[in-house]
């Protein structure tokens, strides 16, 4: 049976720019991912969802409720347009990277309980709508056009 073993690396940059990484695979073994050090911290990212509408994607990060994360929420103005990126590694055997995965997502808010702080963020990217472009195409905009079923000139 082969096991499965994925580190995540969590990149927070708070709106007021106190930037903030960890890694929740190895412990106690500080980590370097593209030259910036990452200290050990459990944490959870779960979540992300998807439609036909194109709506943007939604994820939890869970910490356990200590001071830390605490800082977290309080520094970033209780997670509002916080930055985060999260880097997501599958592991071989030996514990090199074989996959490397990066997603990126803005602050929307976070949540208290006696034993978890709930960090919520949508992607940074929303997908594009049924009216894109918002333009009319018009002669002043793009010149001389060819008349036909398919084009109509306002």
């Amino acid at each position: 049976m082969t096991e499965i073993r994925i580190a995540q690396y969590f990149d927070l940059t708070t709106a007021n720019g106190v930037r903030h990484r960890y890694q929740n695979f190895f412990v106690q073994e500080p980590r370097t991912l593209a030259g910036a050090r990452f200290e050990f911290a459990p944490f959870r990212a779960e979540g992300s969802t998807a439609n036909l509408n194109g709506d943007n994607a939604l994820v939890r990060v869970l910490f356990p409720n200590v001071e830390y994360a605490i800082r977290l929420v309080e520094q970033g103005d209780g997670n509002r347009l916080s930055r985060l990126t999260i880097t997501t590694q599958w592991l071989n055997a030996a514990l090199a990277p074989s996959r490397t995965y990066e997603e990126r997502y803005v602050g929307i808010g976070a949540s208290y309980s006696d034993t978890t702080i709930e960090l919520r963020y949508r992607t940074a990217m929303d997908s594009v709508g049924a009216a894109f472009p918002a333009q009319t195409l018009t002669r002043s905009l793009v010149g001389p056009l060819p008349l036909n079923a398919q084009l109509v000139l306002q």
